[in-house]
């Protein structure tokens, strides 16, 4: 499986530097889960999301439009759980992922979902995707 940092040192052999967006420690309710106890319940869920850009941005005017907003990852987010009910965390993070990734400028993206209330306390479950273009 390759992690957020290894798709860093991936593009770091490729460029110059690398610049990373992220939005971590998002929490959500979310309807997701394939058992019986699940379905129609939403659960508290974090979400680390994580863009990876080919170079150091600079920009020169210090002027939002020189630099991708990283707000798009809270509408990306929002617009991908509006899509409806998922079964599975690979699902969701994998279309997360997708719609993440979208940016010609993102080179690299990593989501981290996991579910906070399934295990009471003693442990956490959840998945994690790396995708490098």
């Amino acid at each position: 499986m390759t992690s957020h940092k290894d798709a860093i040192t991936n593009l770091l052999s490729s460029y110059n530097g690398v610049t990373t967006l992220f939005l971590e420690d998002v929490v959500r309710d979310v309807d997701i889960g394939v058992h019986d106890f699940e379905i129609g319940n939403p659960q508290k869920v974090r979400f680390d999301i994580y863009v990876m850009l080919s170079d150091i941005l600079n920009p020169n005017n210090d002027d939002l439009n020189e630099v991708l907003n990283y707000e798009y990852l809270i509408d990306s987010l929002d617009d991908v759980l509006s899509i409806g009910r998922f079964s599975l965390l690979e699902t969701l993070a994998n279309r997360l992922l997708e719609e993440i990734s979208a940016p010609t400028i993102v080179k690299a993206a990593s989501v981290v979902i996991t579910k906070l209330d399934i295990l009471d306390g003693d442990g956490r479950l959840g998945c994690s995707m790396t995708k490098i273009k």
